[in-house]
């Protein structure tokens, strides 16, 4: 066998040719999964393809299950999903689907909660980072459009976490009420 490094790519390239497309698929679904650069470099190249619901279903899947996973207790690694949202962001530059991805982080560490009960501050801080950065993706002028989509699920929010400890309860009713005061103005 040769060295990976001395292969040419004409090898490579007859190579792929004998594959069929299922092969062809499951080597391209290999690549992505395994690194971050090539999802950014799979997505930009097929950008009718970028707002697709299957990359933005993937996305919201890695962020679930660090949450709420088929089995066992999440792992809650905030770099994990931080990392999903970053690898989607720049990947896609799809601003609304980034928005879905931030708005989900949060929406799950308020379920979590609710589940299983108070955790800690820095879990808590997590989740209002995020929720901060979201509300000012929201205010501006690309992300206004938007807002009738993400709207209740604020509201929801609010309404969800009304007891939480830390202090956490009172900053996501905060950030929802001044970007509701935000779209109210604008509306006058």
């Amino acid at each position: 066998m040769a060295k990976e490094d001395s292969v040419k790519w004409s090898e490579v390239k007859n190579s792929l040719k004998t594959l069929d497309k299922n092969e062809l698929i499951d080597l391209i679904r290999d690549l992505y999964r395994y690194s971050a650069e090539n999802r950014r470099i799979i997505i930009r190249r097929h950008p009718e393809e970028k707002k697709s619901d299957w990359v933005l279903e993937s996305f919201q899947r890695v962020i679930r299950n660090e949450f709420f996973p088929d089995k066992g207790l999440g792992g809650l690694h905030s770099d994990v999903t931080r990392k999903a949202i970053m690898d989607y962001s720049e990947g896609s530059g799809d601003l609304e689907g980034t928005m879905e991805l931030m708005l989900l982080f949060v929406e799950n560490v308020v379920e979590f909660v609710n589940e299983y009960g108070d955790i800690d501050e820095e879990f808590y801080d997590e989740g209002y980072e995020m929720l901060r950065k979201f509300c000012e993706l929201l205010k501006t002028a690309e992300g206004q459009g938007f807002y009738p989509l993400f709207k209740e699920r604020l509201f929801k929010l609010r309404r969800e976490s009304d007891d939480f400890g830390y202090g956490f309860g009172d900053d996501i009713a905060y950030y929802v009420k001044d970007v509701e005061d935000f779209f109210e103005e604008d509306l006058q």
